[in-house]
């Protein structure tokens, strides 16, 4: 299952990037805790985080499930540098490794339980990779997955955003909205699916719109995004964010479908 090509990752591994996952953190984690409280009463000897950037995951699987071990992953030195800096990881309980996530097998201690948010949209065949995470599992090991199935919002502001996004991700064979098919790809990589709640969240549009300007800033950059949308309107649509967020332009709320996914392997 080795040697597949190097997922490309349009949204930054800078400083950037790791101050627009705190605030990410911060939208998402009452979501994510209410998720993971479901599975709180079992105990487990190790916890694995995949795609752990700088940490705010990590943190709240070991803070809410209290394994023995958490261990973060990430393919970004600079991301798992920062995580490790501000979590004090001690090695012991808590400690990050540097992975690439899309080539599978990971070589990593077979986990009880593997949390995954927001990482599967940027892979170009999330098939493959779930099925080699499965290889990391124990015989009775749970996946846990968060995904984004929609985001919708009468602001076009924010319409525009998405359409651009959705535009460059499918270039690089990636799905935005794949939290929509979250379920049906598990069950194709082996998995026995034992809940998949859908959780909608309305989001306040400041706070949507600093982490859509944080990642504008970032993936204008990308060389599809240069060759293939106008200079122009992304500035505009930079511009526009910015107001949004200042509050100097009216804008209403995300509507964010928030697909998640208890799982277990196929016997």
């Amino acid at each position: 299952m080795t040697g597949a090509k190097a997922e490309h990752y349009t949204f930054g591994e800078n400083e950037l990037a790791a101050e627009r996952l705190r605030l990410l953190a911060e939208a998402f984690e009452p979501s994510s805790e209410v998720l993971l409280r479901e599975l709180s009463t079992r105990a487990y000897r190790v916890a694995i985080d995949l795609g752990c950037g700088p940490g705010y995951t990590t943190e709240l699987v070991q803070r809410v499930l209290k394994p023995v071990l958490t261990i973060g992953v990430d393919r970004s030195p600079a991301l798992l540098a920062i995580a490790s800096r501000r979590t004090h990881a001690d090695g012991a309980s808590l400690r990050f490794e540097e992975r690439d996530l899309a080539q599978v097998p990971l070589s990593l201690p077979r986990a009880d339980i593997m949390y995954c948010r927001y990482l599967l949209t940027h892979l170009s065949d999330p098939t493959r990779v779930l099925r080699g995470w499965a290889e990391c599992l124990a015989e009775d090991g749970v996946l846990v997955l968060e995904e984004t199935a929609a985001m919708e919002s009468s602001d076009p502001v924010f319409s525009r955003y998405y359409a651009h996004v959705e535009r460059l991700q499918q270039h690089y064979g990636q799905q935005t909205y794949i939290g929509a098919q979250l379920q049906a790809l598990c069950e194709a990589s082996g998995y026995r699916v034992s809940r998949a709640p859908e959780r909608e969240l309305q989001l306040p549009p400041a706070r949507m719109a600093q982490l859509h300007a944080m990642n504008l800033d970032t993936w204008r950059k990308d060389p599809f995004a240069v060759a293939t949308f106008d200079a122009s309107e992304l500035a505009a649509l930079g511009r526009d964010l910015a107001s949004i967020v200042a509050g100097t332009r009216a804008s209403t709320p995300v509507r964010h479908r928030l697909q998640q996914v208890i799982a277990f392997k196929d016997a």
